[in-house]
């Protein structure tokens, strides 16, 4: 099965993940050529791990934005977008951060405000104050999360435009020196304006006599802002009228654009009531509603039809739209946004709809009282929205949490067969456990029966291939991935690529071609959604994948983890941790040779940027590179050594979960005083054997075990007497107790006995819940307090545990 090229560049960048470039083929047309509605869902969808792909699995990021999964449902409805909707949409998601981290802009805007304020000051009047500027003290007075009028004061935009007009009437005192007296008085006058917030605010100047017309011109709309700021609204609206009919004005386009602004503060909406989303809209609300559209008819036509006013469109957009929701109940909100955005219409109009919708179902998400949207709306949209997004608003609480969204996009996909509902489905229906369930039988059908030529060919091919993988299926995700590789989309998006990786790993021909798979690319996450737009890009930066981990830990041997760590494209952080764990896993296992394989490899590896000056925490590994292979005795004690250090982190046998924090040692004096932060790292990493769950859904099966065909037969009998060695070693704190016993019992002097008992008997408080673990922490601390009842480590240790 192939995809044809049409279908191919009209995909959506939610399910981009072609093979093109991992098969050592290039994408014919993935440097351009394809539609600008692509690079939309190309650069705006944040990448991600791609153990987020495959663990859900899910076609599309169902935790995103709405405005984005609106874009998915009109996709899959059919409908294109005009350069114009890419515009709208993408500018849009751009100002979301804005929208929710207001006061980082105002801080800039003011910052600059208040030098260009101080430097012009300097200039028209030395002797002033200097230190006497303008501030901002309080937040802004249209509140973006609210979408309501709130009682507090400036935008960035006020210090913007207030910089702007400075530095254009300094240029007309700098051609013409009587003009300085008058700039002095706008700066003076503006001062008092961004004052109107102050507890005590300053009188506005008086304008002087002979002020030329530019100046009564900024004087008028000075006062009439004034008159905004403090509250004065009817004034306010009074004074922008008259200036948006004075022709001569400078300031009539923008005066106009603020009567809107007026009418959103004089109209905040009523509260909602405790269990509003029942009831239906008073008769006094739906006059006010009435009322409001007619006055915003008046002001807003005149608006959209001026060219003058083009950069303040989608800013109008926003304000009337949601004006014209502001009465009503939420439910009848979602209702008519929804009935709104069935087709795209205007971009500017449909963005400000998609803007208002995501503030709807967000305060629904963060607030709760969300029984008004799901099953409960008439709106198809609305209904598909809240299933995705996964709010536990529509249960009835007969099913467990999250179970409707199961059973809703199922019922609704087999009523319409709808394609939208049939993603939803495919999404969120878990994978049958056998490949002859009916169910899973008819969504491959489905997802199979997609046209050629439509533009959700791929993102179905993308869910066939994932619920394929699920089941184990991997030689049929590998012919499909392979067949559909002409998305020109791959080029652009880092997590589609990994995906890709991801579902090809499991049939890798080659250790090639398997190190290719494996490594793969450092995924930024890039969210307008999240308070903070941080471009941090740890998932693959610090850990392997989930598919990665299993592998290493049950069927790749030590020899192929050090060709792993010798390739040049893997990452300094990944590849020293690769080389400390291997470290330990041979010690443990008996393999000295490979042990000091891996010292040397790792002591060869240049230090990390940024890494602090201070202890050397691989001390340990540097002494094993000069040890001898035969002495089993001193490696034994080393590995001791390392659990007990107060400076190095001994890594466990096996590689850690992806999520793993990298340990931490313990230090002399650590009361048992339970610390997420200090204790996830040394302690109890060792519970589940080779680092896989052994019950459960998601435990290790015979297959896990199967070494690659590509390894050559004498790696392939050391991987199988490794694996059996490992699976004998018990948890991390009986492991080290029993070492530590032993020791004691070959050298009761030596002075690391007692650090070591110490240690583990602690290990044991962070260990998994096992009644082994607690008769062998209570064994250590009786030998510590009858052999070493004065050591400071005896002292340091008060109890013994049993797992938490």
């Amino acid at each position: 099965m192939t995809l044809s090229k049409t279908g191919g560049r009209r995909l959506l960048a939610a399910a981009a993940m072609a093979a093109a470039t991992l098969l050592g083929s290039a994408a014919a047309h993935a440097s351009g050529g394809y539609d600008a509605e692509d690079l939309f869902f190309a650069t705006t969808r944040p990448d991600q791990p791609v153990r987020e792909f495959v663990e859900r699995p899910a076609g599309y990021y169902t935790g995103y934005l709405v405005p984005y999964q609106v874009l998915w449902y009109w996709r899959l409805r059919g409908q294109s977008f005009s350069p114009d909707a890419v515009r709208a949409f993408t500018d849009l998601l751009e100002k979301l951060p804005r929208e929710d981290n207001a006061m980082a802009d105002i801080d800039d805007a003011s910052t600059e405000w208040r030098k260009a304020r101080d430097d012009a000051m300097a200039k028209l009047d030395p002797q002033s104050q200097r230190d006497k500027s303008s501030s901002q003290k309080q937040q802004p007075k249209w509140n973006a999360d609210t979408l309501q009028a709130d009682a507090i004061c400036f935008y960035g935009d006020a210090f913007r435009n207030a910089t702007k007009t400075l530095a254009q009437r300094m240029t007309r005192a700098a051609g013409d020196k009587s003009a300085a007296p008058f700039v002095l008085h706008w700066l003076k006058a503006q001062d008092a304006v961004f004052d109107t917030c102050d507890k005590e605010p300053g009188a506005m100047p008086e304008l002087p006599a002979g002020a030329p017309a530019w100046l009564q011109a900024d004087h008028a709309y000075q006062l009439a802002a004034r008159h905004f700021y403090a509250g004065d609204l009817d004034d306010a609206d009074e004074a922008f009228a008259a200036i948006a009919a004075d022709k001569a004005s400078p300031w009539r386009d923008l005066a106009a654009y603020m009567r809107l602004r007026v009418l959103a503060r004089q109209n905040p909406g009523d509260p909602p009531s405790e269990g509003s989303e029942n009831k239906k809209e008073s008769a006094e609300a739906l006059k006010k509603q009435a009322e409001l559209d007619k006055q915003l008819e008046a002001i807003a036509l005149p608006l959209m039809k001026n060219p003058r006013l083009k950069a303040l469109h989608p800013s109008v957009h926003r304000l009337a739209e949601a004006l014209r929701i502001r009465y009503l109940l939420p439910a009848t909100r979602m209702q008519r946004l929804a009935d709104g955005l069935r087709t795209i219409g205007q971009p500017d109009a449909a963005a400000a709809k998609l803007l208002l919708l995501n503030h709807e179902f967000r305060a629904c998400g963060f607030f709760g009282g969300c029984s008004y949207i799901g099953p409960a709306q008439t709106s198809d949209l609305v209904q598909w929205l809240s299933t995705v997004r996964g709010f536990d608003g529509p249960g009835s609480g007969l099913e467990p949490d999250g179970k409707w969204r199961e059973t809703l996009s199922w019922s609704r996909y087999q009523r319409t067969h709808d394609l939208a509902w049939l993603m939803a489905a495919a999404s969120l229906v878990p994978v049958a456990a056998t490949n002859g369930d009916k169910r899973e039988v008819e969504l491959q059908a489905a997802l199979e029966a997609v046209p050629e030529d439509h533009p959700a060919r791929f993102a179905a091919t993308q869910l066939r291939a994932q619920r394929m993988f699920a089941q184990g299926r991997y030689k049929e995700v590998r012919e499909l991935v392979a067949a559909s590789a002409d998305s020109p989309l791959i080029a652009h998006s880092l997590s589609g690529q990994n995906l890709v990786k991801a579902l090809l790993l499991p049939t890798a021909a080659s250790e090639e071609e398997w190190r290719r798979l494996a490594i793969r690319p450092v995924v930024a996450r890039r969210d307008p959604e999240a308070m903070e737009a941080k471009p941090s890009a740890v998932p693959l930066a610090s850990a392997f994948d989930e598919d990665v981990v299993r592998f290493l830990n049950t069927r790749a041997p030590l020899a192929m983890w050090l060709r792993l760590a010798a390739e040049p494209a893997l990452a300094p952080a990944l590849r020293d941790s690769l080389l400390e764990t291997a470290w330990t896993r041979a010690v443990v296992a008996g393999d000295y040779a490979t042990a000091r394989r891996a010292a040397q490899m790792r002591i060869a590896s240049p230090p990390q940027a940024g890494t602090a000056k201070g202890a050397d925490t691989i001390a340990g590994i540097r002494r094993s590179a000069e040890l001898p292979e035969t002495d089993a005795a001193a490696w034994r004690h080393l590995l001791l050594e390392r659990m007990a250090s107060t400076t190095e982190v001994l890594s466990p046998p096996h590689w850690p979960a992806a999520e793993g924090i990298r340990p931490t040692p313990l230090k002399l004096g650590v009361g048992p005083v339970y610390s997420e932060r200090s204790t996830v790292g040394s302690y109890g990493k060792w519970c589940r054997p080779l680092g896989v769950p052994t019950t459960g859904p998601q435990a290790a099966t015979a297959a896990d075990f199967e070494m690659p065909a590509f390894l050559p037969q004498e790696e392939r009998s050391r991987q199988a007497a490794l694996v059996e060695k490992l699976r004998t070693v018990p948890q991390d704190s009986i492991y080290f107790t029993q070492e530590s016993l032993a020791l004691m019992q070959r050298a009761r002097t030596d002075p690391l006995v007692p650090q070591a008992l110490s240690v583990a008997v602690k290990m044991a408080r962070y260990t998994c819940q096992d009644k082994a673990a607690g008769d062998w922490s209570r064994k250590g601390l009786q030998a510590l307090r009858t052999n070493y009842p004065n050591s400071p480590w005896t002292a340091a240790t008060p109890y013994w545990y049993g797992g938490r």
